[in-house]
């Protein structure tokens, strides 16, 4: 199944339901018989009883016309969990890490500098994903599909991070589904903060946390580290990637978090950044005004849109943009 939260215009509620031909059926439409399921994070806390329930309620709809619900793409699409309790983003792809590093030395510290260090420090890169490393997020900040990042004042390289999610469900069952997680950060900003206290202001900033369009069960995954990326840099430039590149499991990832403290139902889980799929690692920035098109096999299309540059803009500390017009 496919679960989203949106709200139908004109109406301003915010309503949790399943996706099925296109349409969206809002679980309290779907009376009597859900189990008293209002939103997704109703289904996440009931897990396993909440799909069993659900699964016959969407079977007594076999055969009917769904024309009474609304299109799916008519409605303003939400972050598929409300009122996440936390995010968590673990950096499961060395590959990515090693890419991300040689670039950022080279424009933090210069490219004879930046060399040297990442040389230093690659062996350890590498073995990053033999461990469980992860930060907790900002998830007051988070948008959902086709919304809009907010571009910081102190940034002029802002970028996005493309991560497969999982969201916890209960200890009956860890992982209640999947989704897209795009976690933009600020490039420029970053290095003293990476090799510091860790991410603060290079990620925390507005609207900066995308997740969508909606969560996909596990049942209809199969094996989430088979999946295909595809990013669509406005009109300009493809980039590509898989998932196969995570050097652990999500099941691994939820055991682990699971064996030392108890995710409340809906907490999502980025599981770090597909190798290729961020500006980072390809020495390639976004423009003011773009639309980014994050695809992943199975979960969908997650769209989101870049602001224009703030009026405040600060100087950056790398070198200036010769690839946008500033005036």
């Amino acid at each position: 199944m496919k679960l989203a939260t949106v709200r139908i215009p004109p109406a301003k509620s915010e309503l949790g339901g399943v996706l099925r031909s296109g349409r969206f059926l809002a679980f309290e439409q779907l009376n009597p018989g859900n189990g008293g399921i209002r939103t997704v994070r109703d289904y996440l806390d009931g897990l396993p009883d909440s799909a069993m329930l659900l699964e016959q309620v969407m079977k007594r709809l076999d055969g009917e016309s769904l024309n009474s619900f609304p299109l799916f793409a008519e409605c303003e699409v939400l972050p598929p969990v409300p009122d996440i309790p936390a995010l968590l983003d673990f950096g499961l792809t060395p590959r990515h890490l090693c890419n991300s590093a040689a670039v950022l030395f080279r424009y933090q510290l210069g490219k004879i500098k930046g060399a040297l260090i990442y040389r230093l420090v690659k062996r350890r890169l590498k073995s990053t994903g033999r461990g469980m490393p992860y930060y907790k997020c900002n998830h007051n900040a988070l948008i959902g599909h086709d919304a809009t990042v907010e571009w910081p004042s102190f940034t002029s390289y802002l970028d996005i991070e493309p991560e497969l999610a999982f969201v916890t469900g209960n200890r009956k069952v860890p992982i209640g589904g999947y989704l897209i997680f795009n976690d933009s950060s600020a490039r420029d900003i970053q290095f003293g903060e990476m090799f510091g206290t860790g991410p603060a202001r290079c990620k925390d900033f507005r609207n900066s946390k995308g997740l969508g369009p909606y969560l996909v069960t596990p049942d209809e995954i199969g094996n989430p580290l088979d999946l295909d990326v595809t990013v669509q840099i406005g009109e300009r430039s493809t980039w590509s990637g898989t998932t196969s590149e995570y050097s652990r499991h999500p099941d691994e990832v939820a055991e682990y978090l699971f064996s030392f403290f108890d995710p409340p139902p809906g907490t999502v889980v980025g599981m770090g950044t597909i190798p290729f799929c961020t500006g980072l690692d390809r020495d390639e920035w976004l423009r003011p005004g773009e639309t980014i098109h994050i695809s992943f096999e199975g979960l969908g299309k997650l769209t989101q849109n870049i602001s224009l540059l703030p009026d405040n803009l600060q100087k950056s500390r790398w070198p200036a943009r010769k690839d946008w017009d500033l005036k």
